[in-house]
């Protein structure tokens, strides 16, 4: 799972004095926190004490979360996860892992095609984990990162008690700049609340296995709301944006219905199947190449902002997944 966050680089940097790749310090205001994290997570706070030792702060990661791909707009984000690429690997990753996830779909009630796109777009399939180790970034944002730290800083607590469950060394792993792991990229407290041995091998694999990926991203999805069946986002026009403009802006959670929407003069395209006045819908305005687009989006648009809170990114996921899908059922992979 990703972030989005806009802090000026310049003022951070300036304010912590950091510049360059610097050992873990145990000052007093760490060591408070990791009192407080101990609490927290029921991790000792020596255990804690001895992870900052392996850690290092790297100035390159602040770099990086102040300047998120999800600050693009629509039309630029999109080309980067709407490619052939992910979308042929996309059509095979289903075909090889069908058994797999066909009883993550029944098991769990979300579409096979919507779990096969969050693994395109998170790692291309788990060929692109994240370079970094993720002792490393937890340390830099939980405690050099202001905006962000008492999030990380108890994702850090909670990678430590991850690892001890899990047996890994402290340094073994590595992810994403914001410490997101595995095939799946689940936070450390994701991992440790939503992961699963699906191939029931005794272990909770999200970084070798995909059967525990698969059952791992499903069981998120249940528990952020997603209803199997339900419709994701349909395109849309709008005739006159004065009518909806109070409609627009802000979190992705519905604040109007299809019915609203259409006696305000929205064109909902639904590819032909029908439209429910009575449901609770978002409408979505987002940069096209060529002037604003609009989509009206349901709740299980919300549900997959849940493992990643930007509209772009969900839909992303959302016109991935139907390109895979697409791409599946002509039975090909290219």
């Amino acid at each position: 799972m990703k972030f989005n966050y806009l802090a000026p680089i310049a003022a951070i940097v300036a304010v912590m004095g950091f510049s360059q790749i610097q050992a873990a310090e145990l000052t007093k205001p760490v060591s408070a926190r990791l009192s407080e994290l101990s609490h927290e997570t029921r991790v000792d706070e020596k255990v804690l004490r001895d992870a900052v030792r392996h850690a290092e702060y790297q100035p390159k990661i602040i770099e990086m979360i102040t300047k998120p791909w999800e600050s693009k707009p629509w039309y630029k984000y999109r080309t980067i996860f709407l490619t052939e690429k992910r979308i042929s690997e996309g059509a095979r990753f289903l075909r090889e892992n069908i058994g797999e996830l066909e009883r993550a779909e029944r098991a769990y009630g979300v579409e096979k095609e919507i779990i096969v796109a969050i693994l395109g777009v998170e790692t291309t399939y788990g060929q692109n984990m994240g370079s970094w180790k993720i002792v490393d970034a937890l340390y830099t944002l939980g405690f050099h990162y202001p905006k962000r730290a008492k999030y990380f800083s108890k994702e850090f607590a909670n990678y430590v008690k991850l690892a001890r469950q899990q047996g890994w060394d402290i340094e073994e792993h590595k992810g994403s700049y914001a410490g997101a792991m595995g095939m799946a990229q689940f936070m450390p407290s994701s991992y440790l609340s939503y992961a699963v041995d699906f191939n029931n091998d005794g272990s909770r694999d999200l970084f070798h296995t995909p059967s525990d990926a698969i059952g791992s991203i499903a069981n998120y999805f249940k528990n952020s709301k997603w209803t199997f069946g339900r419709p994701v986002a349909y395109e849309a026009v709008v005739a006159k944006r004065a009518s909806v403009a109070s409609l627009l802006g802000g979190k992705p959670a519905p604040n109007t219905t299809v019915g609203e929407l259409k006696r305000k003069g929205v064109e909902i395209y639904s590819g032909g199947k029908a439209l429910n006045d009575k449901d609770k819908v978002k409408l979505l305005e987002l940069d096209g190449d060529e002037g604003k687009i609009y989509y009206v989006v349901y709740p299980n648009f919300v549900s997959i902002t849940r493992y990643n809170t930007s509209p772009l990114y969900a839909m992303a996921v959302y016109q991935l997944s139907q390109e895979i899908k697409r791409r599946a059922r002509a039975g090909r992979d290219r």
